[in-house]
């Protein structure tokens, strides 16, 4: 006989889009990928910058369950001063304060730090059926513990 297992039941915790929660973020990994050029057609490398959060206190009138949730959300591995650039705005919203244009930011001061993330829910381009969760926003936690500088 070969290896069992037994259905359980399981609750759902998948956390509603535009939902907004507590968390400390955990870790920020690069990770590299290949893509094809469209105009070219030559293979190219880049990378993003994964921030994964833990949701220390759940909004949307969610329950204690929701509490240690890993989500991630995704950025560009470039810190600009234009508008829209993630890197700087969750940087800013994590440290609660403005970067201006020749600050370094080191990667390993923002962790362990805490925020309000959004949720966001993206379609799978593959499988339309799986919905991934994603942080799609990051404010400032207002209470949060200060930075280290």
């Amino acid at each position: 006989m070969g290896r069992q297992f037994t259905a359980e039941e399981e609750k759902d915790l998948t956390l509603p889009a535009d939902s907004i929660h507590r968390a400390r973020l955990q870790d920020i990994k690069e990770r590299p990928f290949e893509f094809t050029d469209k105009a070219s057609g030559e293979k190219k490398t880049a990378s993003n910058l994964e921030w994964w959060w833990e949701i220390t206190r759940p909004g949307a009138g969610l329950d204690e369950d929701y509490i240690g949730r890993r989500v991630k959300g995704e950025c560009r591995p470039k810190l600009t001063n234009r508008p829209g650039n993630k890197f700087r705005e969750w940087s800013e919203a994590v440290l609660d304060r403005e970067i201006p244009v020749g600050m370094v930011v080191d990667l390993d001061d923002l962790i362990g730090l805490e925020a309000e993330i959004v949720i966001g829910h993206r379609v799978d381009k593959k499988d339309p059926t799986k919905v991934w969760e994603e942080v799609i926003g990051v404010l400032p936690a207002g209470d949060a513990v200060a930075p280290p500088f």
